[in-house]
């Protein structure tokens, strides 16, 4: 490499690291400000809180479960024949939707029965 092609790395590794700076600058500054306006406007700033929402990770694990299915169900359709693509795209989408769907139906569930009581 001679001249100007030396110049292509060296651009590309430091606009990568410029781009990443520059995200962690701004999701922090702009964190910053948003506390700034709570504080001013005297409001409970309890949505900062770093309490675990357990019902994220239940439907999150719940999707991840039926993703796997969905890959497993896939790769057996598309060793029976059925185009790798249209398989694993169809099937996981299926799946992942159960999921949520299936997420949906657990909570409404959980919420009747906290309503009952």
């Amino acid at each position: 490499m001679s001249g100007i092609e030396v110049l292509i790395p060296i651009l590309a590794v430091a606009g990568f690291w410029g781009a990443i700076i520059l995200f962690v600058y701004m999701f922090f500054s702009s964190r910053h400000r948003e506390r700034m306006a709570l504080i001013d406007n005297r409001v409970d700033a309890k949505i900062f809180s770093q309490e675990s929402n357990r019902e994220d990770s239940l439907k999150l694990g719940i999707v991840a479960i039926m993703a796997g299915i969905g890959v497993f169900i896939a790769y057996l359709l598309d060793k029976s024949g059925l185009p790798g693509v249209v398989a694993y795209f169809t099937v996981i989408l299926m799946f992942s939707g159960a999921g949520l769907v299936g997420f949906y139906y657990l909570i409404k569930n959980k919420e009747e029965k906290q309503d009952e009581v």
